[in-house]
């Protein structure tokens, strides 16, 4: 299942991601400046999800948080004035992800489970019916687990940018992107395979029920 996640598409993101943005900034920091070059080496990445989004019409609840994140990051990289305030505005977009996150578990949604109603949903499973089953235990622990994960995903970033940044700045562009980006990939991985272990997890439950039902039956 794990080759099913991370095919053609792993390095097409890697090179969209990573590949264009160190092109852009290593080839264009002389003719641009530090905070241009830096600028313009986030338009390949927002093209690129705002393409995915309409081709693939992610009209939905996983769909519309990965366009608002991809937005708001945006905003604050265009109203910065510095690249040194670039490199800081990831670290508190972090912030205000582990925000979100911790909000979501606390008021008892946590946003995993919607991501899972969503991708559900595009294998056919009515959202209604998604959204009791995924209330009910043991589903909701599993999401408040996989949410706060999450949760810490972006709490480690947070440091290791802090870490990045006051040992490289912007001098360290290159060095920061490419272990932020590695990062990325190894606590995708580990989300990735939470996911796999919740989708067995809940065909497991699936079929003793199946077999509960079948035995009254």
């Amino acid at each position: 299942m794990m080759s099913k996640v991370f095919n053609k598409r792993t390095l097409l993101d890697l090179i969209i991601y990573l590949g264009l943005p160190l092109l852009i900034w290593n080839t264009c920091r002389s003719m641009l400046g530090d905070y241009f070059a830096m600028l313009l080496s986030t338009v390949p990445g927002f093209l690129y999800t705002i393409f995915t989004f309409i081709k693939e019409k992610q009209y939905s609840i996983t769909g519309l948080f990965i366009l608002a994140t991809m937005i708001i990051g945006s905003t604050m990289d265009i109203y910065s004035r510095t690249a040194h305030q670039m490199l800081w505005n990831y670290v508190y977009l972090n912030i205000g992800l582990v925000t979100f996150w911790c909000l979501t578990m606390l008021t008892g949604r946590p946003m995993a489970m919607y991501f899972f109603i969503d991708y559900a949903f595009l294998h056919g499973v009515p959202k209604d019916h998604t959204r009791i089953v995924y209330r009910q235990m043991p589903y909701f622990r599993y999401f408040m687990l996989l949410t706060g994960f999450l949760a810490f995903r972006d709490f480690s970033n947070v440091f290791l940018r802090i870490f990045l940044i006051h040992h490289y700045d912007v001098e360290g562009f290159n060095k920061i992107k490419v272990c932020t980006q590695v990062w990325i990939i190894i606590t995708t991985i580990m989300f990735v395979y939470g996911i796999i272990l919740i989708i067995k997890k809940i065909q497991f439950h699936k079929n003793i029920s199946l077999q509960k039902n079948n035995t009254f039956t």
